[in-house]
């Protein structure tokens, strides 16, 4: 977001640390720094927390050489398959899809980093803003949102991890596993903090609804809750969002383009822009304003799919293909709205003129049959000098209509189905379905059933599946003939150079599977 409205420079006294960190204890020591020398005027309290979200950006960018936070979350669920030119092309990609992925795997490496630096440039900023700074309250906000979502994606994602809220005044300290109980009680407190000095979305003003609102940490609270299974306490913090001034975009196509960028849908994203205009010179390190992955992600050219034209798409590079089991899902449940821009079946594309040639050069043993249109190449979504270095596809990783079937849930899950049945059926709606009576009566574990499924035809390919399998308990059923082994892959391993570099954890604190 630099491109958006501010000029960011290099935050030498707060974010440098943890730019060149590869483990929570290799960063210079932030916090001996006083607040006596740094953000002490309202420019720089704002460029700082811009810094932040230039942090999310690179994460979820290519960065580590395609290691970004979106493939961790999207590859372990059954929606996709890792794809790519061959069954070897970037194998810690590959591995994090078939769960042969161990605590080495580079990709988990650079998104623990990813992670921890977000918590690392968060605690700075919180450590030495000046209260009486006129957006303290909205920098300060913001900073304890995002140390709040990476702890929470953290502990979804590795269980026990290194905890603390100030940064280190000395490079010679360790910092072991913390209980969950005692990282979900911080998080709870930032976001309830941060509730109450951020503004709501509306009030953000034309060119920075992207900023963190009170929506944004009242749906990351209602989420906690949920993982936590706090059903009145995650219904009651989704109901709060559900009655703020959002709104579901009408034609669900459009979510991913640059027209609904920040739009209405829209309660907490990942922007990129295409204004740099980028080239081959990249960057390639995560840092180039533009959405790198999209490329990867575009269906494979190289003589594999041909006259893509005819449905409006340019090739890519093979990445995150559909499987065919979500993709029959969606193309039998999901309904046409849905259908049509989430996937599309190799009959489908065939019968409009689209070539599929499977002497091209593709990982054909992870194609099934369908092509993903979801987070994909659509020409109007790019620019030059270079196409496939300038995609502005933002990641929408909390919107609406995933609040929505959330607080279905939670209300189906605390005995009340009948405020659970209008949040689904305003999703259903959207997607263009006008009877309701087959489901709309049900309750209790009968609703339940309709609303995974719901997730799963309005949320496929969006990195929520594997994590909703894993808290519903259904993650060994449905993946195991994938290579998930129950017990083990719940979660990652914490990764090797964090145990290297770290005192406070040792081979035997590795999660149960990975040693």
């Amino acid at each position: 977001m630099k491109n958006l409205r501010y000029n960011i420079f290099v935050l030498f006294l707060i974010l440098i640390g943890a730019a060149c960190s590869d483990s929570v204890l290799d960063k210079d020591p932030v916090g001996k720094f006083s607040s006596d020398d740094y953000l002490t005027t309202e420019e720089e309290a704002e460029s700082a927390i811009i810094g932040v979200y230039d942090f999310l950006q690179v994460g979820y960018n290519n960065y580590g050489d395609w290691s970004s936070i979106f493939f961790a979350k999207v590859l372990p669920g059954d929606d996709v398959n890792a794809g790519g030119g061959s069954s070897s092309d970037q194998p810690k990609l590959q591995q994090l899809n078939n769960f042969t992925h161990e605590y080495d795997n580079p990709a988990l490496m650079d998104v623990w980093h990813s992670f921890y630096r977000i918590v690392n440039s968060s605690n700075g900023i919180l450590a030495i803003i000046s209260p009486d700074l006129a957006n303290y309250d909205q920098v300060s906000g913001e900073a304890k949102f995002f140390r709040a979502y990476a702890y929470f994606e953290l502990v979804t994602m590795w269980g026990e991890v290194p905890f603390y809220t100030a940064n280190p005044t000395s490079l010679q300290v360790d910092w072991p596993r913390t209980d969950k109980t005692t990282i979900y009680n911080q998080i709870a407190k930032d976001l309830t903090e941060a509730i109450t000095q951020l503004p709501l979305k509306e009030d953000l003003g034309s060119g920075f609804e992207f900023r963190i609102s009170k929506g944004a940490a009242r749906a990351l609270l209602g989420k906690m809750h949920l993982y936590k299974q706090e059903y009145a306490l995650a219904h009651a913090a989704f109901q709060d969002v559900i009655d703020d001034d959002y709104s579901l975009v009408e034609d669900y196509g459009t979510i991913w383009m640059k027209a609904e960028r920040a739009g209405s849908e829209s309660i907490f994203e990942v922007l990129y822009s295409s204004q740099n205009s980028h080239d081959w010179g990249g960057p390639w390190d995560g840092t180039a304003e533009s959405n790198f992955v999209v490329q990867l992600m575009g269906p494979r050219g190289d003589g594999s799919f041909n006259n893509l034209d005819v449905i409006g798409y340019v090739n890519g590079w093979g990445f995150n293909v559909p499987t065919e089991k979500f993709g029959d899902l969606i193309r039998n449940e999901a309904g046409t709205e849905r259908y049509e821009a989430s996937t599309i079946s190799d009959a489908d594309f065939k019968a409009l003129g689209g070539d599929v040639d499977k002497s091209g050069n593709n990982n054909w043993e992870a194609y099934e049959d369908y092509i993903r249109l979801k987070y994909s190449t659509i020409p109007s979504e790019t620019a030059g000098p270079v196409n496939e270095v300038n995609w502005n596809t933002p990641f929408k990783l909390i919107r609406l209509a995933d609040v929505l079937l959330m607080a279905a849930e939670a209300y189906n899950r605390d005995g009340k189905d009948a405020q659970a049945v209008p949040l689904i059926r305003e999703v259903r709606r959207r997607a263009g379905f006008t009877d309701h009576s087959a489901w709309e009566n049900l309750t209790g574990d009968a609703l339940f059933a309709v609303i995974k499924k719901e997730r799963s035809l309005e949320l496929a390919f969006e990195g929520h599946r594997f994590w909703d399998l894993v808290r519903w308990g259904d993650a060994s059923a449905e993946l195991s003939s994938r290579g998930f082994v129950s017990g083990k892959n719940e979660v990652y391993p914490i990764p090797k150079r964090e145990i290297d570099l770290n005192p406070g954890i040792s081979v035997e604190d590795q999660n149960p599977g990975y040693n």
